[in-house]
């Protein structure tokens, strides 16, 4: 029986690898926010992405040299204790969701071998070994879509919800500007059940602003954030990111698609399979409520208005926001004793007064 051929290493650059590396992460490990990884697991997988050649899976172990993941991580020296902690949690199961198939979900070991080496001084060399079945999110990657960011703009941070906003931003910078719900973005950062960040007003001080403070202060990340009010409640987020220097771009591979790209290139014209499953999502997005024939003319409503969406991410998005507002106007009506007698025909009222898909 022939001998399996181990995997062939890619090296660390030894000096300040962050200021010359790119990330790129397929959208199924942009979801990995919603794992329970540290930040600086976060880290330490970012810079295994940005070592390897995404067109070469046969060189799946990256070695980091002394010194390299000390400077990643902001430290002078790991004890063996936390590297023992965070290389074993780095080999645990993950959920990933695959872009390409619908209704579905995996899950996945990211890496099947991790070896430390500590010298007289206590500095360590890390070598990780990405598995076979981990190889179709991280190896030529580009019909799920990715978005690309300098390793630099991580390394700084020291907070994981600003991490994982500046994730967000990212895969995101295609739309400019967008909306996003204030409890949607809270499970996103994690924090939907801390009674601290209850309150808007805390959760705005305590929590977003100072994320966004550190991104504007430490990445390339540039951008506005501006509450939106349903009534006198704030429900949704605004957020518009400013564009990027070319000089940014300076190494980046012009032939690869990227996340954006990926995400506006299906038309709005689907096939019967697809048709079904946009209705599905569609009506998901509203809770359910409406039968299919009425989630089928709101969907007619909404490709009727002035504007474009995207995709059909973006078309439920929007479809999300406004089913929100009918919520909204329910529950004050009720506090007055009133309610809205048809629903649907209310809603279909507001989806054409809309003036923006991100209204």
């Amino acid at each position: 029986m022939p001998r399996k051929k181990p995997p062939v290493t890619v090296r660390g650059v030894t000096k300040d690898p962050e200021k010359k590396l790119t990330v790129q992460k397929s959208s199924p490990l942009y979801g990995l926010w919603r794992s329970d990884m540290t930040l600086a697991e976060f880290k330490i997988l970012d810079a295994y992405l940005s070592r390897i050649n995404s067109r070469n899976p046969e060189k799946r172990r990256v070695q980091f040299e002394r010194g390299e993941l000390e400077r990643l991580l902001g430290v002078v020296k790991i004890n063996t204790p936390e590297l023992k902690t965070r290389l074993k949690h780095l080999m645990n199961p993950v959920q990933v969701d695959d872009p390409t198939k619908t209704k579905s979900f995996r899950y996945v070991t990211l890496f099947e071998e991790a070896e430390a080496e500590q010298d007289e001084k206590g500095i360590w060399r890390v070598s990780l070994t990405c598995t076979q079945a981990a190889k179709k999110y991280i190896f030529n990657i580009e019909n799920m879509g990715y978005l690309r960011y300098k390793l630099r703009c991580v390394t700084a941070l020291k907070s994981r919800y600003s991490y994982i906003l500046f994730v967000y931003i990212e895969a995101n910078r295609y739309r400019k500007t967008w909306t996003i719900g204030v409890d949607e973005l809270k499970q996103l950062l994690s924090c939907e059940n801390d009674p601290t960040y209850a309150q808007f007003k805390r959760f705005n001080d305590r929590l977003l602003k100072r994320c966004c403070k550190e991104l504007m202060e430490k990445t390339e990340c540039q951008f506005t954030y501006e509450p939106k009010r349903t009534g006198r409640v704030v429900t949704d987020i605004r957020f518009t990111v400013e564009t990027l220097s070319a000089e940014i771009f300076d190494d980046y591979d012009p032939n690869q698609i990227q996340m954006e790209e990926y995400l506006t290139a299906e038309n709005t014209s689907v096939g019967e399979d697809q048709y079904e499953e946009r209705l599905q999502l569609l009506s998901e997005m509203c809770g359910n409520e409406f039968s299919k024939e009425e989630v089928a003319e709101l969907l007619e409503d909404m490709l009727a208005l002035p504007f474009e969406f995207g995709d059909d991410i973006a078309l439920a998005d929007f479809l999300r926001r406004q089913y929100t507002k009918l919520k909204t106007q329910a529950a004050r009506n009720e506090r007055k004793g009133i309610s809205i007698k048809n629903r649907f025909s209310y809603l279909k009222k507001i989806i054409k007064k809309a003036e923006s898909p991100t209204d």
